[in-house]
């Protein structure tokens, strides 16, 4: 196949043949699954837009702990080789496809790419994805829809979260965790956050957390029993596992709902953390176990579900009742296996990014 472009005989996949073009755009390519160490910066393809679709040139990309378990082979979904990872973007549309109504040159977008969002280039369906309201953040907007999107269908639609109840989150300084301590003070909720250091603490006590317990260093148990909610809390949001599962469920009160979303305490192996959980729990008080699978539910739904529920948290955002944090923003070229480093060495405080056509050493915000 030969280039678009520079007419080079390419080998797989529109890939570059190594010699680059500088009309090329660049991304982060994995050519097989295994240690994110090994994947590299290269020239791809440029795209052009399919029936439904548009390209967007690449403002910001978000990146995530499942897109690491993507590059390692440890997801649930698996994508064929070569791939360009990640799926949260914004960008400026550069063209469109045939029958595409609503968006045109120039807009401002963000959502989900097709071909993979750590690029400076991406496609992705027209339909699936929503306009960046006017003084909104391009790295705010590519870092929403994955965590956002799953704690909004979480708290909201499956865990009927209310005002006055008690929100008990598990690794609550991560992406997902950091939004749910935003969406469930949104809501009126009591929020409980729990994260393995001070430092941690300490952040979620700026996005708005009522309760901090350091759970790696204090009974988990124990430390609602001094806050006197052991016993009532009434939803529990899990995206880690692990030892705190038990314990977090035995805290919930009648008709508690405990979200499971995640397994990060398994790092690399999430398996590891998927706990064996006594169901005579579930029986005690009337409490539910429920799974949170926004990906799956996106899909299955042909996104309409969603798009309403993006709506609604972007007009909370444009009013401020939303506040989501963009902690650090890496640089494409230079930064990918750094801010993969941070990721599953839980560093990580809220939401990063990657940043195409920047070079250097990643900023902290």
């Amino acid at each position: 196949k030969d280039c678009r472009v520079c007419a080079r005989s390419h080998s797989s996949w529109g890939l570059a043949c190594g010699v680059g073009c500088a009309k090329m755009p660049r991304a982060v390519v994995v050519r097989e699954e295994g240690p994110y160490q090994n994947c590299q910066v290269e020239s791809v393809e440029p795209l052009k837009p399919r029936k439904g679709t548009a390209v967007v040139r690449v403002l910001s990309c978000g990146l995530a702990f499942p897109d690491v378990l993507v590059i390692l082979g440890k997801h649930i979904a698996r994508r064929p080789t070569p791939f360009v990872p990640g799926q949260e973007i914004c960008g400026e549309v550069t063209a469109v496809g045939e029958g595409v109504e609503g968006l045109r040159v120039g807009d401002c977008v963000f959502g989900s790419a097709l071909r993979g969002g750590i690029s400076e280039e991406a496609e992705v369906m027209a339909a699936a994805v929503y306009k960046v309201p006017a003084g909104v953040d391009p790295n705010v907007a590519a870092g929403f829809e994955l965590n956002y999107g799953t704690t909004y269908h979480g708290l909201v639609d499956i865990g009927h979260l209310k005002a006055g109840e008690t929100l008990l989150v598990l690794g609550a300084s991560g992406g997902v965790g950091a939004s749910a301590i935003d969406l469930g003070k949104a809501l009126g909720a009591t929020v409980i956050a729990c994260a393995s250091t001070a430092e941690k603490l300490e952040f979620c006590k700026a996005a708005g957390a009522d309760h901090l317990i350091n759970y790696e260093k204090d009974d988990l148990r124990n430390e609602l029993k001094k806050l006197k909610l052991d016993g009532r809390v009434d939803v529990v949001y899990d995206p880690v596992g692990g030892r705190w599962s038990e314990p977090a469920l035995r805290a919930m009160g009648w008709g508690g709902r405990y979200l499971v979303v995640g397994f990060a305490a398994g790092g690399e192996v999430p398996k590891d953390a998927i706990p064996s959980l006594p169901l005579n729990l579930a029986l005690l008080n009337e409490r539910q176990i429920l799974g949170v699978l926004w990906g799956m539910w996106k899909a299955r739904d042909g996104n309409r579900g969603n798009a309403q529920n993006i709506a609604a948290m972007m007009e909370m955002v444009r009013e401020g009742r939303l506040k989501p944090v963009i902690s650090r923003i890496y640089a494409l070229e230079d930064s990918f296996k750094e801010a993969c480093d941070d990721i599953m060495g839980r560093r990580v405080m809220g939401k990063v990014c990657m940043q195409p056509g920047a070079r250097g050493a990643a900023s902290k915000l």
